[in-house]
């Protein structure tokens, strides 16, 4: 089964905000998904994320409230899942993302509507 991975860079805070949505996400597919979350920190930056740190705001933000970003990885481990792996992923990608208006279709959410904002820099490797 795979392990879904994703970089972030965050504050702590923002990291466990991330990390306690996606534990309850997991728990409310309990009956088809069975997965655990793990965090790591001190991993290495990626440049790319901190390209979005700075261009997207977070890097004022961040410094206002006096906080550092660090950079983690947080690793979805699926043990049990009968469906597709990219929907899973896409699914769980949701909770990296903030939409100011819900799509009216959830078929189209991709193509039409807000395409939302990143919550946290972010993305998102699979490892079978």
């Amino acid at each position: 089964m795979p392990q879904i991975e994703f970089k972030i860079l965050s504050t702590d805070e923002q990291r466990d905000a991330v990390v306690a949505d996606l534990r309850q996400l997991l728990a409310l597919n309990a009956g088809t998904l069975d997965a655990d979350v793990s965090v790591t920190t001190g991993t290495t930056v990626d440049p790319g994320l901190e390209d979005v740190w700075r261009d997207h705001g977070f890097a004022d933000a961040a410094d206002n409230a006096g906080e550092v970003p660090t950079p983690a990885t947080v690793t979805v481990d699926v043990t049990g899942y009968d469906g597709s792996v990219s929907a899973l992923t896409a699914r769980l990608s949701e909770v990296l993302v903030v939409r100011d208006k819900q799509p009216a279709e959830q078929l189209f959410q991709q193509v039409l509507d807000d395409p939302g904002t990143p919550r946290v820099p972010w993305f998102v490797e699979i490892r079978r």
